[in-house]
């Protein structure tokens, strides 16, 4: 590669940065590089999901122990982005990146091993506020940390690597550029469902998590090659910067005041997160919710999830960049539209992929639901880079990081697994009323019942869209 085409390395420039239109070959190889991360930990995510049935047989584990370990992952996840956003407002990012790939993939491979460690902890039992007793056996405890180390890796490499793309990309160019890194997300949930499952079906569960653990590794190098790219490349300069030569650098306390005092990284963030705790419990649930309830087998619910998964989200994620950068071109509160349309038009087939018990109308619900689903993606990632200045993005990502993933599936990845439990013991009276009224049986069908929280989480969603549409946005450009 041409040293022209790379980006040049970051710091404080000496003169004004001037803003940029072109698209180097680079950005597109680099874009091309962080899109197969991305999509490799998105697999390594989602392969306990697609093999949890057979953990459940094999381990004991009930549907609450099932939705800790995933709270465990995300509750890591989101404890440590500010840290590395932070470190991503401060140092090289992709060195963070590809030392965080390095991290997770080999937590994921260390969670076929975990019941036959010798240090496991004591089992636990504790009272939780909201959720009532919590219960988990030593195995659970054990494969919770090691899950949580999982965690430490994604939150680094999911802060930080919106803002690299922002600067490799102009910002007419960026909600696209993104929709390609977003859309190896549904991507990397299809393989996860598939490769969980059929290695789990053919050579056992922890075989899988062994597999699957290791192209990151590999792919970790190409990460760590990255040039940096200088930050702000594309976007017009500050009147007063807050950085520089000679300059202090803001306190966390002022860079955290200044993202929670910018209207729409606020609303985008509240709408974004009652969409995070759908995505959180379709990732977890769904494939039990189709071999338990809807009597399909346990790999061929976790292989009709995955081609869902990859057409349906992928469709959503690539359409919703495409549609969000036409629709922006002639309404300033254009990516608002697109995310509110979307969320509040989820709800009807995610309603009827729950109710229904036959396949011919539940399999499409589920499908044009998971569309509906990812159509948010870009547009979503786009107001947040937008409407903050460069030098503060990582910290922006970071800190709704935090807020998407301990009020959104930190909760509906637990809450749902523990909500079904309670169901299969005639409580939470509510939802079994509910789902009475669909016509459900709570305690024969609880998992499918505890699930009807999520058609109330995309109506949620799309008011918090609406109430951002409802002015012109003052994005950062």
């Amino acid at each position: 590669m041409d040293s022209e085409s790379k980006p040049k390395a970051s710091g404080h420039p000496t003169e004004p940065v001037q803003v940029s239109e072109k698209v180097s070959r680079y950005s597109y190889y680099a874009l091309s590089v962080l899109t197969l991360m991305n999509f490799l930990n998105y697999i390594d995510r989602q392969a306990l999901p697609a093999v949890a049935p057979a953990m459940q047989r094999d381990l004991g584990l009930t549907d609450t122990e099932i939705g800790a370990m995933e709270a465990a992952l995300l509750l890591s996840f989101t404890v440590l982005a500010p840290v590395f956003g932070r470190l991503g407002d401060r140092y090289s990012r992709t060195k963070l990146m590809a030392a965080a790939a390095v991290v997770w993939s080999i937590a994921t491979g260390l969670i076929a091993w975990v019941d036959r460690w010798p240090w496991l902890p004591p089992s636990l039992q504790l009272n939780l506020p909201f959720f009532g007793l919590l219960a988990l056996s030593s195995v659970a405890l054990g494969l919770c940390s090691v899950r949580a180390l999982v965690g430490v890796g994604e939150s680094s490499y999911s802060t930080i690597t919106p803002t690299l793309i922002a600067d490799y990309f102009p910002l007419k160019r960026r909600a696209t550029a993104l929709g390609v890194f977003q859309a190896a997300i549904p991507m990397g949930f299809a393989l996860g469902y598939v490769l969980g499952a059929v290695l789990a079906h053919y050579f056992g569960w922890r075989l899988a998590f062994m597999i699957v653990g290791l192209p990151g590794l590999i792919a970790s190098i190409f990460v760590w090659k990255l040039s940096e790219p200088q930050r702000g490349a594309h976007d017009a300069p500050p009147d007063k910067p807050t950085t520089g030569a000679g300059q202090d650098r803001p306190s966390w306390w002022h860079t955290t005041r200044q993202i929670f005092m910018t209207r729409d990284w606020l609303l985008s963030t509240a709408g974004y997160t009652a969409l995070t705790f759908v995505l959180g419990a379709f990732a977890t649930w769904a494939t039990l919710m189709l071999a338990r309830d809807k009597h399909m087998s346990e790999t061929g619910a976790a292989v009709v999830l995955g081609v869902v998964s990859l057409v349906a989200g992928a469709a959503g994620t690539f359409g919703g960049g495409w549609l969000a950068d036409r629709v922006v071109a002639k309404r300033r509160n254009g990516y608002f539209l697109v995310c509110a349309v979307s969320s509040l038009l989820g709800v009807i087939p995610a309603v009827i992929a729950l109710v229904t018990h036959r396949p011919m109308f539940f399999l499409p619900a589920i499908f044009f639901a998971v569309v509906l689903l990812f159509v948010n993606n870009a547009p979503f990632h786009a107001i947040l880079v937008n409407s903050v200045p460069p030098a503060i993005r990582a910290s922006a990502m970071a800190l709704n990081i935090v807020a998407i993933h301990a009020c959104g599936d930190v909760i509906s990845r637990f809450g749902v697994g523990k909500l079904s439990d309670s169901l299969a013991a005639g409580n939470a009276s509510l939802i079994a009323a509910l789902a009475r009224l669909l016509g459900l049986d709570p305690t024969q069908e609880h998992l499918t019942s505890a699930l009807l929280v999520v058609p109330l989480a995309l109506f949620v969603s799309a008011l918090f869209f609406l109430w951002g549409a409802r002015k012109n946005s003052k994005l950062v450009v």
